[in-house]
């Protein structure tokens, strides 16, 4: 008996020894609870790399403010955070056609978020299925402004779970894949499936491996009960929005105008490195601050879905899929005046197949025009610090 109480008086001093009142806060905060003494230390350590960790981003942001702080994150071990998961085949070779943009609006800014060209933001949760989520948003958002009216949520998890792991194009779920993978099997498949008929199941707080793909449902996305089902789309191609850089460790000379065209038609997927985004919590993330951005060092897809050439240091606007707690409400905003994090590196736009008459493309064209006046009016969201 006295053995035990001796052992317990060792365990509360060793718990004690932690009287950080910062550590104690963000315990509070963050409703942390640990395994044991030794446990929490180690967590205290990670706790206290990350703020030298945010320091030091911060200082790398420079004019453009603070970006990074302390959040939930901070006590994690790397492969606990949250995950990316842009993994291309080494032999990749793009091909397919840039977009042609024949006039620009030289918009101010824009901000595709305040339609609903824009779907709200997802949670991949511990799977490295961004290139899904990525790809997936890239055709609701084209299904969207190509109708005017088709405001549906897709299926990730179809994509993750039944694009092939072989060949150019192929893609490994959870550990990993690439847009193009992505639209590549979708147009294979008989549709691209809603939501609610194929939803995402992978877990949001534990690593598993990928669902398996739901073939059945996937034959039936066209079949004899495609009325009851639901709404699906589906994908001829895609085109990059400005050529590719998809190799080397420097893409300093990507065409940021031209990317700034196009997301004056559309939302646009992106593939970005992501390295420092787990400290980040809010205001614009400098060139510096981010890291390389050549293809190299790209590990995360995302979707471009705007920009603001009037804040004092203008922004493109990102949203992630990290869910609503990650960042502004589940965006980034990244330094417009640079190839910031990568951005324009690996810019895609899939080409929705929808069967309009004459009649219907004509309305749909009002109402994509409407959605931009939308997009543009007035001034995009302030920057909170």
């Amino acid at each position: 008996m006295l053995r035990t109480v001796a052992f317990a008086a060792i365990l509360l001093v060793g718990a004690a020894q932690i009287t950080d009142p910062e550590w104690i806060a963000f315990k509070s905060q963050y409703k942390k609870h640990y395994a044991d003494d030794a446990d929490e230390r180690q967590r205290y350590g990670l706790f206290q790399d990350s703020k030298q960790r945010v320091a030091r981003l911060n200082e790398l942001n420079g004019k453009a403010g603070k970006a990074f702080g302390i959040n939930w994150m901070s006590d994690r071990y790397p492969q606990e955070q949250h995950k990316t998961g842009l993994k291309r085949p080494k032999d990749f070779v793009p091909t397919a056609p840039v977009r042609e943009y024949t006039t620009s609006r030289n918009a101010a800014g824009i901000d595709w978020q305040k339609t609903v060209a824009v779907t709200p933001v997802k949670n991949q949760g511990q799977c490295g299925s961004c290139w899904a989520f990525s790809a997936t948003e890239a055709i609701e958002s084209q299904m969207i402004l190509k109708t005017g009216k088709y405001d549906f949520t897709l299926s990730p998890q179809q994509v993750a779970s039944c694009s092939p792991n072989t060949g150019t194009y192929g893609c490994m779920g959870c550990n990993g894949g690439f847009t193009e993978g992505a639209y590549d099997y979708v147009k294979s498949a008989p549709g691209l499936a809603n939501g609610f008929f194929i939803p995402y199941e992978q877990s949001l707080t534990e690593t598993e491996n990928t669902k398996a793909c739901p073939t059945a449902k996937v034959e039936a996305i066209t079949g004899e009960l495609e009325e009851l089902q639901g709404s699906y789309a589906q994908i001829s191609g895609y085109k990059y929005a400005v050529k590719p850089c998809t190799s080397g460790m420097s893409c300093d000379n990507q065409d940021l105008k031209g990317l700034a065209n196009a997301l004056e038609e559309t939302p646009v997927s992106v593939c970005v490195n992501a390295g420092t985004w787990n400290d980040y919590t809010g205001g614009v993330l400098s060139n510096a601050a981010c890291g390389p951005n050549g293809m190299d060092y790209q590990d995360h897809c995302v979707m471009a879905t705007g920009f603001n050439t009037t804040a004092p240091t203008p922004y493109w606007i990102v949203r992630n899929s990290w869910a609503t707690t990650w960042g502004m409400e589940g965006y980034v905003y990244l330094e417009m005046a640079k190839n910031t994090c990568g951005l324009a590196d690996d810019t895609t736009i899939p080409e929705v197949k929808v069967d309009l008459t004459e009649t219907e493309a004509a309305e749909a064209a009002t109402r994509r025009e409407a959605l931009f006046q939308q997009a543009s009016e007035g001034s995009t969201r302030a920057v909170v610090v």
